[in-house]
């Protein structure tokens, strides 16, 4: 497959969180840079998408040479606003999408679904339940652009509102990812600065073993 764009979407409000959740230091360093040196790993193509030009001051100094691009402005701030500002600026055919705050996120498991983008117009892990992962996902850019803009101009705001309009789509189940990831790590994520200590704590004591 040709070379695909990694978007981090670092757009997110942070309520719950209490600070910018993409510079919560995570193991001595922010966890965007975490996302970042995930993302080396699998392109040369890099992308933080923010939602204002605050965020991107503050992001710009913790990556220095990474792009970062801005939502346009709006009253609705959600992932499929960053979503499609990736799909906007990104120059590849295939775009894999990343939230800022899944540093434990297994990089087999990620080339594994873009090996899996081709003939399809997204690639997204899927549970037993039924829940699914849009932002651990690969989609073909342009057309995942121009359905989720119809989405949106509708009123809906899910990525799943947008992955309903998408043609081909490939649902992955997390039970075949485990033999990447066993523990499914890769899908876990912070929304309180207190959930963050307690994994970070938690993987320390892993590695100690």
């Amino acid at each position: 497959m040709e070379e695909v764009t990694v978007a981090i979407l670092a757009g997110g409000t942070s309520k719950r969180f209490g600070s910018e959740k993409a510079l919560a230091d995570f193991k001595g360093k922010p966890l965007v840079v975490h996302m970042v040196n995930i993302a080396r790993r699998l392109s040369s193509q890099i992308m933080i998408v923010v939602s204002d030009e605050m965020q991107e001051e503050n992001l710009s100094k913790a990556v220095k040479s990474v792009r970062v691009v801005i939502d346009p402005p709006s009253d609705v701030r959600c992932a499929l606003t960053g979503a499609l500002t990736a799909f906007e600026y990104t120059e590849t055919s295939h775009t894999l999408l990343l939230p800022v705050d899944t540093p434990l996120v297994n990089t087999d498991v990620l080339r594994v679904l873009i090996e899996m983008g081709p003939k399809h117009g997204a690639v997204v892990p899927a549970w037993p339940s039924g829940y699914i992962e849009p932002l651990h996902s690969v989609y073909l850019s342009e057309h995942a652009y121009n359905r989720g803009l119809k989405v949106m101009e509708k009123g809906k705001h899910r990525m799943s509102d947008m992955l309903d309009a998408l043609q081909n789509v490939l649902y992955v189940s997390t039970e075949a990812l485990k033999q990447f990831d066993p523990n499914l790590d890769s899908f876990v994520n912070f929304n309180t600065l207190r959930e963050l200590k307690s994994m970070e704590k938690q993987h320390s004591k892993k590695h100690r073993r």
